[in-house]
């Protein structure tokens, strides 16, 4: 079955509305399993059924409007009719399925490439067990060079035979717990792991890797020989190592949230100690930028970039920055996340779950195991998940540890008039015992008790159950917060994760390079889940230290298309709303308060207010339209914050340029080197010199407004690359 035929094919949407009605045969559960597990359009239709199907569940039960649903805490006395809602949610459903096969068939045709997945259309082969650990030409210092082997130098391909095609080992769904067997199935886009042991991981300290020693040059080689092996067997050749200018821009980005400032580009791109880009890494962790930009990130995935009544940004974002400071242990902050009580104004963590608690704490069972376990668990609201170990009882009782919270308003004092007037919100424990009931998709009434991965905590009243609940999460030789941050910290900086979406991890959703995840996640929890020392291994990683350029080497090395990521280079990525606001005054000198300063980032919001749109769904998402390619064109060539940047107001950086006694040249080096973070080339001088020449006899200086203009508008200007 080829990838276009499958999301035409009716079987699949029969099974698929069978399982969410609770009537799939065990006969037919195979035959879906099988449809599913052998194809990749056919798993990326079942997930988007399933999140859709979920959205209509939620509005059949709770209502479109966001009205809240009880739970009953006992069996209701109706319930003994197992009356379902398929009355109400079919007729829903039945445009939901012809929509969802107009989508997905338009989205094939649109990519047209499916099937593209190796240089010579084979499946990409992962190596993930170090099989390449010995390789000469894997040397790698921590400046970011490449150290060729004198004798075999760094182009070495294995290959099957002489057929010059990628050696093929193993299958990523063979291994998968309940796969059932599939000889000779295997379609061209299923990704193919080399020696996949997944089956036969380590579960106990005496198992630790051997490599494991904490420091830093050690895991960056395991980092190194994973991914060169991969290249390897693939028969590819990863892009070449990027330029200083390049690679100083991008870790600027992804480490403090902004580009360099042109002093420090300048001085960076003069030194020639070899160790540079090593100093440079612990030179931004250290900068209150680091800082900065990490309260920024995990603000929005914490509680989105809307305001909300009951959340006290100000007051998150003041612990998240005195956790970065003192760089907290992730394992200590998701730890109070999770238990945190009180006001919102006095205790910053509480405002996570104070901004999921509607609709009778859903939003906040589904959003903390996303983002903290890397679960999507919001479908098995309503039924089990057939190929992930959430079902529905274990959503329900993941959801029961959210039973005792509830939330408070207090009146407390207005900063700005002394009075007291306004309302502060209060996280608090109610002392409820008991277990919680829910109704499954054939309408009887079913009981979860507060269990996590196994451990029961008990139901009565005195546990604090989302005390217990931290405890659980953050507890063993690997829990699934290290393994869900590494992934999550793995797309942030190379612009995709190991797997497509980094807040669903799970059997049907294989990781590209389980071996290495598994051995990051390990690293991780060994040096005490620091935050700086990770970011320090994936920054100095040889893979890191690419061009995010391609070649015909390495341009089937494409995730875009739905191939497998082997990290040859970096993939491209846009800035989002913050990093261009900070990045367009930072250039042009428009900023009218520092970076570091409160009354920025009140000005920053308010910006990007005008982009956010809230969204009535179970995990509270929300749209962002700036991150539309017209949406963000337009807001560069026309809007009040581009004038701002390009005027000649005094103490602008354009003003300060015009006005200084270098010579021209000079002049548009440095402008050049203000936005896009490196020198002119000789004919971009040209075009330039041309330009403010042009611009100039109509008006004066209008032509350097023009050139600064055209760099902030341009694609390399807006994009992380």
């Amino acid at each position: 079955m080829s990838p276009r035929d499958t999301t035409s094919q009716p079987e699949l949407f029969e099974l698929l509305e069978a399982m969410c009605e609770d009537r799939l045969s065990p006969a037919d559960a195979q035959r879906l399993e099988r449809l599913v597990l052998k194809d990749a359009a056919a798993r990326r239709t079942y997930l988007a059924y399933l999140d859709l199907h979920g959205t209509l569940h939620w509005n059949a039960a709770y209502g479109s409007d966001g009205g809240r649903f009880e739970p009953a805490v006992t069996p209701r006395a109706e319930a003994a009719s197992p009356v379902s809602r398929k009355s109400v949610i079919r007729p829903q459903l039945m445009w939901l399925m012809a929509a969802s096969v107009l989508m997905t068939a338009g989205l094939s045709f649109a990519l047209g490439r499916w099937g593209r997945t190796g240089v010579d259309g084979t499946p990409p082969v992962i190596a993930t067990n170090g099989s390449d650990a010995n390789s000469k030409d894997n040397q790698h210092d921590l400046s970011g060079q490449n150290v060729p082997d004198p004798k075999s130098g760094s182009t070495e391909i294995a290959t099957n035979n002489s057929a010059n095609k990628p050696v093929r080992i193993g299958s990523t769904l063979t291994d998968s717990p309940k796969a059932p067997d599939l000889p000779n199935e295997t379609t061209p886009n299923t990704p193919i792991i080399a020696n996949d042991n997944r089956a036969q991981r380590p579960t106990s300290e005496s198992n630790k890797s051997p490599r494991t020693s904490g420091s830093v040059a050690a895991v960056v080689s395991v980092i190194n020989e994973h991914l060169s092996a991969g290249w390897k067997l693939n028969g590819i050749e990863p892009s070449a190592p990027a330029d200083d200018a390049e690679w100083m821009r991008r870790i600027y980005l992804d480490v403090v949230g902004h580009i360099p400032p042109v002093d420090v580009a300048e001085h960076f791109l003069a030194d020639r100690n070899p160790r540079k880009r090593e100093k440079l890494v612990d030179t931004l962790l250290d900068d209150s930028g680091y800082i900065r930009n990490w309260t920024i990130v995990w603000s929005n995935l914490l509680i989105g970039r809307s305001d909300d009544r009951n959340v006290n940004r100000a007051a998150l974002q003041k612990y998240l920055r005195e956790s970065f400071a003192q760089n907290r242990p992730w394992s200590e902050m998701v730890a109070d996340f999770i238990s945190a009580e009180g006001r919102f104004d006095e205790n910053g963590a509480t405002n996570f779950l104070l901004a999921h608690l509607n609709n009778q704490a859903v939003p906040a069972a589904a959003i903390t195991a996303k983002i903290f376990l890397g679960r999507q668990i919001g479908c098995t609201q309503c039924h089990d998940h057939p190929f992930n170990d959430w079902k529905q009882d274990t959503f329900w009782s993941f959801k029961s540890f959210f039973e005792q919270t509830a939330v408070a308003r207090v009146d407390r004092r207005d900063d700005h008039t002394g009075q007291m007037k306004s309302q502060a919100a209060v996280l608090e424990r109610k002392p409820v015992g008991g277990e919680v009931t829910f109704e499954n998709r054939a309408g009887f009434m079913k009981a979860a008790r507060p269990k996590f991965e196994g451990t029961d905590v008990g139901v009565e009243a005195d546990v604090d159950r989302r005390h217990e609940l931290a405890k659980l999460m953050i507890a063993g030789e690997k829990p699934m917060i290290a393994e869900a941050l590494v992934n999550r910290m793995w797309e942030h900086f190379f612009g995709c994760g190991f797997t497509r979406d980094v807040a669903d991890l799970g059997p049907h959703n294989p990781p590209s390079h389980p071996e290495l995840l598994d051995h990051l996640a390990r690293e991780f929890v060994a040096s005490s889940f620091d935050l700086k020392q990770l970011i320090r291994w994936v920054c100095l990683s040889d893979a890191y230290q690419r061009t995010s350029r391609f070649g015909s080497t390495n341009a089937a090395d494409d995730p875009v298309t739905g191939t497998t990521p082997l990290f040859s280079r970096v993939y491209v990525k846009g800035m989002t709303a913050e990093q261009l606001y900070d990045s367009l005054l930072l250039a042009t000198g428009a900023a009218k308060t520092p970076l570091e300063s409160g009354d920025h980032d009140r000005r920053r919001h308010e910006w990007l207010q005008q982009f956010v749109r809230a969204l009535e769904t179970e995990e509270n998402d929300e749209s962002v339209t700036f991150e539309s390619s017209i949406t963000q064109a337009l807001l560069l060539m026309n809007s009040e914050l581009t004038e701002r940047a390009v005027s000649l107001d005094r103490g602008t950086f354009l003003e300060k340029l015009i006005h200084d006694r270098d010579s021209e040249a000079d002049k548009l080096k440095r402008l050049c080197l203000a936005t896009l973070s490196r020198y002119p080339s000789q004919k971009e001088l040209q075009v330039l010199r041309k330009l403010i020449h042009d611009g100039t006899a109509s008006r004066p200086n209008a032509g350097w407004q023009d050139a600064l203009w055209a760099y902030l508008n341009s694609s390399e200007f807006i994009l992380v690359h």
